[in-house]
């Protein structure tokens, strides 16, 4: 082997690189690497797989970019034996983050999503069509100080829903398929401050409200109290 091509060897062995094309659906995913000033100048690699995060039983996808640039491995100088790996920034994808005390991950419809670990704050910005999906059969428990929903329309989709504390409730309320109820171990009884409207008949304690008799007891005395429905 003359000196020429140890030198070649040498330099094969690490070089810098740009992707040029990926291929998404072999197996394992591969991706096309230029090396030099321009994607036609120099050399290009034939199809070589590239560095992911983990790649055992626990594995991560995050596929490569067009135009991203690599870093290109040449075991024994041989590209064909070669590897890219990912991660630092250029001109085309610049930095997402000028922090020092931020974790930033963004993506190409703009979703961002940062940890400041300096002020303890987790930030997910979403485009206006985004959707979030989260699948946990056993239970989902959500432990904190405060919590505040603002949504269009909310729809709690349960067999029973249990409210442990207070409920207050600021705008109209409504119900269907009825309503039921009790006081608590203080005997606390319902209070409304302001009137009721009922479309059909009210009874309490056994008596119509609307339709109740009374014990007849002559012309000028005192009306009876009223009598409950079938008494």
């Amino acid at each position: 082997m003359d000196a020429n091509e140890i030198q070649r060897l040498i330099r094969n062995l690490i070089r810098k690189g740009r992707v040029i094309d990926v291929d998404f659906d072999s197996k394992p995913p591969k991706c096309r690497v230029a090396v030099g000033e321009a994607d036609d100048d120099g050399l290009q690699t034939n199809w070589i797989p590239w560095v992911s995060l983990a790649a055992g039983e626990t594995r991560e996808w995050l596929p490569l970019s067009k135009g991203e640039q690599v870093v290109l491995f040449g075991p024994m100088g041989d590209f064909a034996q070669g590897v890219a790996v990912r991660g630092f920034f250029s001109d085309e994808f610049p930095a997402p983050d000028h922090s020092p005390n931020t974790h930033t991950r963004t993506y190409g419809d703009g979703a961002r999503i940062s940890y400041d670990y300096a002020t303890h704050a987790l930030t997910a910005d979403l485009p206006a069509d985004a959707t979030v999906r989260i699948v946990a059969p056993g239970a989902v428990t959500v432990q904190t100080q405060a919590a505040t929903v603002k949504a269009d329309d909310v729809t709690l989709d349960a067999k029973q829903t249990t409210c442990t504390g207070g409920l207050l409730v600021k705008g109209p309320f409504a119900f269907e398929s009825g309503m039921t109820g009790k006081g608590g171990k203080d005997g606390a009884t319902m209070k409304i401050d302001g009137g009721a409207d009922f479309s059909r008949d009210v009874i309490a304690a056994g008596v119509s409200v609307s339709n109740h008799p009374h014990q007849a007891q002559g012309a000028d005395a005192l009306t009876s109290k009223p009598i409950a429905s079938g008494a």
